[in-house]
């Protein structure tokens, strides 16, 4: 099975404060642990939401609203793709997180979501272009509604244009990644505390009451600005799109690069 850990955001993500002595080596070890074992996947940050944008489009047009976003606990800071057994199997593997990655309250939250679309879509797995520290990398994150988050099955013509537009945006070297996300049924939240050596686990089971804060789906890109990521979200073939009433709202962000990360 294939899950996405995905690291809240607290104040000093937000603000890009530099790492904790100690975290990078730290999450670089808990990384390479999925790496040797052939289990890990896409592992990234995200820049701050004030370098972002969040664009709804429905049958009442277009809107975007640029960040920074209030609601920072419900952010993305960043997301690891890992394999394991089951959904418990997960959780135990979360008790290795870095503590030193703790905020200032001496917590950490992490959401642990299985990955895959209810009635099935391709994944695009991330290569080595995908996995690269260069900038011009975009992530289109597709928030959850309320068919989302009961496991709603698209029409199959609509996931097989989601399949096809796919398929040739990775063949031209655009996509680099994406994937969907089952419901948060499926899920749980993780918070890690405590100190010398003793860490404190508390694991809270989906669903979730706040769905329009969700991910139902992410989409990694190439692209030279953040309008170039605009642009290319607009086309994408959303399988609840061109259901009448329904919206479709994303959140772009940039990935931040090692460079950023260590400069701050």
């Amino acid at each position: 099975m294939q899950f996405m850990i995905i690291r809240k955001a607290d104040a000093a993500t937000e603000a890009l404060l530099p790492p904790a002595p100690g975290l990078i080596e730290d999450m670089e070890h808990f990384h390479q642990q999925f790496a040797d074992e052939g289990r890990l996947g896409l592992a990234l940050g995200l820049r701050p939401s004030g370098h972002a944008v969040r664009l709804k489009m429905g049958p009442s047009g277009e809107r975007i609203t640029d960040g920074p976003f209030a609601e920072t606990k419900e952010l993305v800071a960043g997301f690891t793709i890992i394999e394991a057994d089951s959904k418990e199997a997960a959780i135990e593997r979360l008790r290795r997180w870095p503590a030193a990655d703790a905020d200032a309250t001496g917590q950490v939250t992490l959401e642990l979501r299985e990955t895959g679309c209810p009635g099935g879509c391709a994944e695009v797995a991330s290569s080595l272009a995908g996995n690269d520290d260069s900038a011009g990398r975009y992530v289109i994150l597709l928030r959850s509604n309320a068919g989302s988050e009961r496991d709603a099955v698209s029409a199959q013509e609509k996931l097989d244009a989601l399949d096809a537009f796919n398929m040739a945006e990775a063949a031209a070297g655009v996509l680099l990644a994406g994937d969907g996300l089952m419901s948060s049924a499926r899920g749980a939240r993780v918070t890690l505390s405590g100190s010398g050596g003793k860490v404190d686990v508390n694991v809270i089971d989906g669903p979730f009451a706040e769905a329009k804060e969700l991910i139902a789906g992410f989409w990694m890109i190439r692209a030279g600005s953040l309008d170039e990521a605009i642009a290319w979200a607009r086309k994408l073939p959303y399988p609840t799109r061109l259901d009448a009433g329904t919206e479709v709202e994303v959140e772009i962000r940039e990935v931040l690069t090692m460079d950023e990360l260590v400069g701050a």
